[in-house]
C-alpha cells in the first residue's frame, strides 16, 4: 500500500499534496487499476487532516478521471482505458498542468526558463527505469 504522508512545512495546500501522492503511485504503478484507497475518515485521522481536505482531494481526483467513486464502497483507482480526453480538454489539461508546475516552481524561486532547461535536459538523458536502475 502506498505511504500517505504530508510535508506540514510546504507551501503546497495538504490536498494538493494528497492528489500528488496518489497520481505518483498510479504513475510508478504502485496504485493498481482497481485498488481501493482509504477512506475519508481514515486518511484524515492517519494525516492529522480535516476529512474536508481529503474529500477535495478525491474530488480533484475524480474529475482528473483517476477515480471512481461509490457510494458506501468507497474510491478506487480508475482503470486507464485509452484517450479518453478529447483535443481541446487535453489543451485546457495540458495548461492547467503547467500553469500549476510553473506557479509551484516560482513558489520555489525558480523561473520559467529554469523548469524549460531542466525538462530539455530530462528529456535527452536516458530515465532511470531506461538505464536499468
Amino acid at each position: 500500500m502506498l505511504e500517505f504522508r504530508l510535508d506540514k512545512e510546504s507551501y503546497v495546500p495538504f490536498y494538493r499534496q494528497i492528489v500528488d501522492i496518489i497520481l505518483s503511485g498510479v504513475s510508478a504503478g504502485t496504485l493498481l487499476p482497481g485498488e481501493r484507497l482509504p477512506t475519508i475518515r481514515d486518511l484524515s485521522v492517519k494525516l492529522e487532516v480535516n476529512p474536508n481536505t481529503v474529500v477535495k482531494a478525491y474530488s480533484q481526483l475524480q474529475m482528473m478521471g483517476v477515480l471512481d467513486s461509490e457510494q458506501g464502497s468507497g474510491a478506487f483507482i480508475r482503470p486507464m482505458t485509452g484517450n479518453l480526453l478529447s483535443a481541446e480538454d487535453k489543451a485546457r489539461a495540458l495548461e492547467a498542468l503547467c500553469r500549476d508546475f510553473a506557479g509551484r516552481a516560482q513558489l520555489q524561486s525558480f523561473t520559467v526558463e529554469d523548469v524549460i532547461d531542466c525538462l530539455q535536459r530530462m528529456q535527452k538523458e536516458p530515465s532511470a527505469t531506461e538505464r536499468g536502475a
